[in-house]
């Protein structure tokens, strides 16, 4: 089953009420962690920047984030969130964060990404924008500070990526080039891209959530409601029963019914002794019988010993 991170980011707005609200709701939804952001907004963007209002009602201080923190953890669900700069690694440290989520904007940046990994931490590693070989950089970075274990997460940022756009296919093969666990960060409305990426394997789906989806500023509009988000989690959930694995091949729950289903070697009708057998003398029908429609070779052109009843199961001793 995937890890699932309900990204509440700055979508409570600053407005402490909504926030807990948001992670009581994310915890009954099923989630796994709730993902906030941590910054002041001039650690973001400049003040002429056209969202840097939008981003300043976001910020929080430590003891916001300690009274969010608390809760969650009455709730049985881990508290993550995004540092942007020293400073928020700092307070996050204070708070007792387990892991850390590095924002697709920061894949590259060395200067925050040696603070995080000083805390030993887990890294959730969000890659949008970036190459293969800036990920490989970043992943050799991450190894030379002695950081955490690293979780990549593949995204696409563009708010919303159109569904030619999310090229899902990449989750599997950074897994495969990189040897570490791949999940999926998701910015695409409602939850049909989260579950085809939970169906290629994503080990983390980290998903924007709200409670009201119709609000059209920040991340509301492409963020899922409680709602969505436990359907998508009982649809992953029921999906991974039908993914299985591949080591199913080797017991398989319906091999004991070869031998009901397949085809048995059987005479079509009425078959006198001497007669020489040809193909036409066959019928090859359920269930498997001790010859099967492989060993026809055996018994064209031999000579039947003696009467063989119509819909007799063929056997060898029966010809000479």
């Amino acid at each position: 089953m995937s890890y699932i991170i309900a990204e509440i980011g700055f979508n409570h707005e600053g407005d402490m009420k909504t926030a807990k609200e948001m992670i009581k709701a994310a915890a009954g939804s099923g989630a796994n962690a709730v993902k906030f952001q941590t910054f002041r907004a001039f650690d973001i963007a400049l003040p002429s920047s056209p969202h840097y209002k939008l981003i300043q009602c976001g910020e929080m201080n430590f003891e916001q984030h300690l009274e969010l923190y608390n809760i969650a953890d009455s709730l049985g669900v881990d508290f993550i969130s995004t540092p942007f700069s020293s400073w928020a690694v700092e307070l996050l440290e204070k708070v007792g964060v387990t892991s850390y989520k590095i924002a697709s904007m920061d894949c590259t940046n060395k200067n925050l990404l040696k603070y995080v990994a000083q805390t030993k931490k887990r890294i959730f590693l969000s890659t949008g924008m970036a190459t293969l070989d800036e990920i490989f950089k970043t992943l050799e970075f991450l190894r030379n500070e002695n950081s955490g274990p690293v979780n990549l997460l593949h995204c696409i940022s563009m708010y919303p990526p159109s569904s030619q756009n999310l090229n899902l296919e990449i989750i599997p093969f950074l897994n495969r080039i990189f040897d570490i666990p791949t999940g999926y960060s998701d910015h695409f409305p409602g939850t049909k891209a989260c579950l085809a990426a939970a169906m290629l394997g994503a080990s983390v789906i980290e998903t924007h959530f709200t409670l009201d989806s119709s609000k059209q500023e920040g991340d509301h509009f492409h963020s899922v409601e409680p709602e969505d988000l436990k359907d998508l989690i009982e649809n992953i959930s029921f999906f991974n029963k039908m993914r299985g694995n591949f080591n199913s091949i080797f017991n398989r729950p319906d091999r004991k019914l070869a031998v009901e289903f397949r085809r048995g070697l059987y005479s079509a009708y009425n078959l006198p002794k001497g007669k020489r057998l040809e193909e036409k003398d066959f019928l090859f029908a359920r269930p498997c019988s001790t010859l099967s429609p492989n060993d026809i070779e055996q018994l064209i052109g031999k000579q039947i010993i003696d009467d063989i009843p119509m819909y007799a199961a063929m056997k060898q001793n029966f010809v000479k």
